[in-house]
C-alpha cells in the first residue's frame, strides 16, 4: 500500500485537474470538508476503504492507482490525453476520463470473457492517392471502404457497429461544449477508441462517427503521437476537411443519388432531399451538398439552402440504431440515460456476460457500469437483462 501523503497527493493532484471541489469529496464521503482536507495532506492515522472506493468514483478513475504504483503506467497513458486536450469545461474532462476508463474495462472484459479484437485492417491514403489533395483522398478512402466492407451503395443502419467491427472502441456520451463533436484517443491499452458527442442529433452523431472513424484511417502516426484528436465544428484544417469529405461520400456515396430521379423544379427538390436523408440518415445539408456535387442544383441554391435550411428532419424521426423495436418507452429512456453518460449497448452485454458467467461479482458489475449497487438492481430490471 503506499504511504498515506502519497494517495493524499494523487487524491488532490486528480481532484483539482478536474476541477472538483473539496466539498464534493466531502458530501460524497459523509464527513466535513476539514477531513478531506487531511486525507488530502496524508495526515489522517488511516484511510478507510469506503473513502478510497466513493473518491475513485468520483474522480473517474481506478480505485487501485490510489493504494499502488501498479496502475501508474496505465494512468501516465491517461495523463497525455488530458494534456492534448486544448478546449472542454471541467465536466468535459470528467466525461472524458470516464470515456477512457470505459475503454479500459471494456479491454479487461474482452480478455476475461476470451473475445478477440482485430487490429484496424487497413491505413490510407492508398499510395495510388498520397499525391492527391487531402480533399480528394477522403471520398477515395470512403469509396474503397464501401468496397472492402461489401456495403456497395446500400443505407448503411448502424455505423457504430460497422467501425466497431474494425477493431475501434465507439461509445456515445453527452459533452458540454457544443463546439467538440467528436474525438479519438489513442491509449496504449485499450487501443483506438472513438467518442462521440450524444448531445448531437442522431443523424450529426452517425456523421460525427464516420468522421472519426477517418481520423483513425489516416492519422494514426499522429494519433500515437498526440494520443488524442479533436473534432471542433468550425476547426477547418485540412485533416479535418479530409473526415469530412470521407464522412459524407461514406455515408451518402454520390454516385446514390443516380437512383433517384432528377429533381425537376423546387419542390420535387424538397421531396427528393428529404427521402434521400431519410434513407442514408444523414441531415439534409449533406444531401444539398451531394446534389451540388451532381449538379442538380447551384452554388447560389446551396447557399440558400444552408441560410434558410427548408428542410429538417425531426429529432424524433431519427432512430437510434442500439436500441431494439421491442423495448418499453420506459426501457428506452433508461438506455438513453446510460448512454450519455457513455455506456454503450455492446460494453453493458459484455458486463452482463462477465456477471452470468461468475467472472466478476455483482459489486464489479456495478462499478464497470459507474453505478451504485441500487442503481445496478434498478438499471438491470428496468432495461430487461436476462440474468
Amino acid at each position: 500500500m503506499l504511504p498515506l501523503p502519497e494517495i493524499g497527493r494523487r487524491i488532490r493532484t486528480l481532484r483539482e485537474e478536474l476541477d472538483i471541489p473539496r466539498a464534493d469529496l466531502a458530501a460524497a464521503c459523509g464527513v466535513a470538508e476539514a477531513v478531506i482536507e487531511q486525507l488530502e495532506a496524508g495526515r489522517l492515522e488511516q484511510v478507510p476503504g469506503d473513502y478510497i472506493l466513493i473518491v475513485a468514483r468520483l474522480l473517474k478513475v481506478d480505485f487501485r492507482w490510489f493504494i499502488s504504483e501498479d496502475l501508474d503506467g496505465i494512468e501516465q497513458g491517461t495523463r497525455r490525453i488530458f494534456r492534448a486536450l486544448s478546449q472542454g469545461t471541467s465536466r468535459d474532462r470528467v466525461a472524458i476520463r470516464r470515456f477512457v476508463g470505459f475503454c479500459l474495462n471494456e479491454s479487461e472484459l474482452e480478455k476475461l470473457l476470451g473475445i478477440h479484437r482485430i487490429s484496424l485492417p487497413v491505413v490510407y491514403p492508398a499510395p495510388e492517392s498520397r499525391r492527391q489533395l487531402y480533399k480528394e483522398q477522403g471520398p477515395a478512402a470512403a469509396r474503397a471502404e464501401r468496397v472492402r466492407l461489401n456495403l456497395g451503395l446500400k443505407p448503411i443502419f448502424n455505423v457504430f457497429s460497422i467501425i466497431r467491427s474494425q477493431g475501434l472502441r465507439l461509445s456515445r456520451q453527452k459533452l458540454d461544449s457544443k463546439e467538440i463533436s467528436g474525438l479519438t484517443v489513442f491509449h496504449p491499452r485499450a487501443g483506438t477508441a472513438i467518442l462521440v458527442n450524444y448531445e448531437e442529433d442522431m443523424y450529426r452523431q452517425f456523421f460525427s462517427a464516420a468522421h472519426e472513424y477517418a481520423h483513425a484511417l489516416f492519422d494514426g502516426r499522429e494519433l500515437e503521437e498526440k494520443r488524442v484528436l479533436v473534432s471542433y465544428k468550425k476547426v477547418y484544417d485540412w485533416t479535418e476537411i479530409r473526415a469530412n469529405t470521407f464522412a459524407a461520400e461514406f455515408l451518402l456515396p454520390q454516385e446514390a443519388l443516380a437512383q433517384y430521379a432528377r429533381p425537376r423544379d423546387l419542390s420535387s427538390l424538397t421531396a427528393i432531399i428529404d427521402q434521400i436523408a431519410r434513407d442514408y440518415r444523414v441531415n439534409t445539408e449533406t444531401v444539398a451538398i451531394r446534389a451540388k456535387e451532381v449538379g442538380w442544383i447551384s452554388d447560389k441554391t446551396l447557399s440558400s439552402f444552408r441560410e434558410k435550411k427548408p428542410i429538417v428532419i425531426p429529432r424524433a424521426d431519427k432512430q437510434d440504431p442500439e436500441l431494439s423495436d421491442d423495448l418499453t418507452s420506459l426501457q428506452v429512456e433508461r438506455w438513453k440515460a446510460l448512454i450519455a453518460q457513455g455506456v454503450s449497448v455492446y460494453y453493458a452485454e459484455l458486463c452482463r456476460r462477465a456477471l452470468t458467467s461468475d467472472l466478476i461479482t455483482f459489486g464489479r458489475f456495478a462499478e464497470l457500469l459507474d453505478l451504485t449497487p441500487e442503481e445496478a438492481s434498478e438499471f438491470i430490471q428496468m432495461a430487461g437483462l436476462a440474468l
